[in-house]
């Protein structure tokens, strides 16, 4: 049998494989634009796809031979996107990713707003087999996390700058609600990387005038308790009542970083006290209480305006009120009704306090389920994030792109 010859069958064949990618980016174009069934997810698929066309316009030219690789990296980094969104259509696991991602929003998007920088591209929650909650900040590395190895050294350095910020969730939290509440946290390492405040924290621990053999340690761990303390604002009392039951869980020093258990839930309580006015100072004994210490540090990183914020303080920003009085709210979960509460992040801290005050009634009484729908009947219509993509976005995703593209055709084939 005669045919083509293999020169042209291999033409041809890479123009199918930049013909799949370019049909890929416009059916998710169309799913996430207005009214579609991902239409929250636009500005997240618009930078994505930016930053691939850019990149294929850039490759557009090469020689066919020297085309393929690259594209099929293209797919690889694509895919790591693709198959957390395509969970959203999935109904089993449909309305608990729309849930965190009402969570991840509401608790986010006040902090860009108060920096002036809009609403930005928001974080992306997704599914994942860790055994806790994890947090990757725009512009950061996720080669560790994509399914399988990259065909290319130029496509690893390629997948070393994430175009907007993800949070991870196990997925064993799909059936414990009151556990999404740890995605507060998450968030607020997005805060901390996108309003650009690690200075800003850092100087404020030096300043709160603890000892000077504490304060390393409390600059060490001071992105932690920033995060904890954007989660208490957000979803009040609920979350060190949920942040308690989970690092009981885990063993301790599980995970570095961190304060001690039970310094890091001292340090969220404080969130909701009236702290000492002045340094922390050591006892008769000589040593300092580890308890006061605590509360300087949160008094420090709460009291006073942000530049970086507008000069506002952090809770003026980020306090959800409505999340810092529960108990109602729980009560009437537990006795079947409404929570009558709107906003995500007061929803799900009423669930977590239902949990919490009798778990039994709560799983009697469907609260979770309750709850997540309650989340899904306020949210608003449309996206999330401004259409079409905000300027500044789009022009760093079509930056990307060009990067991309660059070092993509840079270097040669990983060694296997």
């Amino acid at each position: 049998m005669t045919g083509a010859d293999r020169q042209e069958r291999s033409r041809a064949r890479t123009r199918h494989l930049v013909a799949s990618l370019e049909a890929e980016t416009a059916r998710w174009t169309e799913a996430t634009g207005p009214g579609g069934p991902l239409e929250k997810h636009h500005s997240q698929v618009a930078c994505l796809v930016r930053l691939l066309r850019t990149c294929l316009r850039d490759l557009d030219g090469l020689p066919d031979r020297e085309l393929t690789e690259p594209v099929l990296d293209l797919h690889h980094v694509w895919d790591f996107f693709r198959g957390k969104l395509v969970l959203r259509c999935l109904p089993q696991y449909r309305d608990f990713l729309e849930t965190a991602d009402e969570l991840a929003w509401a608790c986010y998007q006040p902090a860009p707003a108060a920096a002036g920088s809009g609403p930005g591209v928001p974080p992306l929650v997704f599914l994942n087999r860790a055994e806790v909650p994890f947090a990757v900040g725009r512009g950061h590395d996720y080669r560790e996390l994509l399914p399988g190895a990259v065909r290319t050294r130029s496509g690893e350095v390629a997948a070393g700058t994430l175009p907007f910020p993800i949070i991870g969730v196990p997925w064993h939290q799909t059936e414990h609600l009151p556990g999404l509440l740890t995605v507060a946290h998450e968030v607020g390492h997005h805060v901390e990387d996108d309003c650009g405040l690690a200075q800003a924290l850092r100087a404020r621990v030096r300043g709160s005038g603890l000892p000077s053999e504490r304060r390393g340690l409390w600059e060490d761990w001071v992105t932690e308790v920033f995060a904890d303390v954007c989660a208490c604002l957000a979803c009040g009392p609920a979350y060190p009542d949920t942040l308690s039951d989970a690092l009981a869980d885990l063993p301790p020093l599980a995970f570095g970083g961190y304060p001690p258990r039970e310094l890091r839930l001292r340090a969220c309580r404080s969130v909701f006290e009236p702290a000492a006015p002045g340094p922390t100072e050591p006892g008769p004994s000589g040593e300092v209480d580890e308890v006061d210490e605590a509360a300087v540090v949160v008094r420090a990183l709460t009291a006073d305006g942000y530049a970086e914020l507008g000069g506002r303080t952090l809770p003026s920003v980020l306090t959800c009120a409505e999340a810092w009085e529960p108990e109602v709210a729980a009560g009437r979960l537990l006795a079947g009704m409404p929570s009558g509460t709107a906003d995500a992040r007061a929803s799900l801290a009423s669930a977590a306090a239902a949990f919490t005050r009798d778990p039994a009634d709560y799983d009697a009484m469907g609260v979770g389920r309750r709850v997540v729908r309650e989340v899904l009947d306020h949210r608003p219509k449309g996206p999330r994030a401004a259409t079409p993509a905000p300027e500044a976005a789009d022009r760093r995703a079509a930056a990307a792109g060009h990067l991309l593209a660059g070092l993509l055709t840079r270097t040669g084939p990983s060694a296997g």
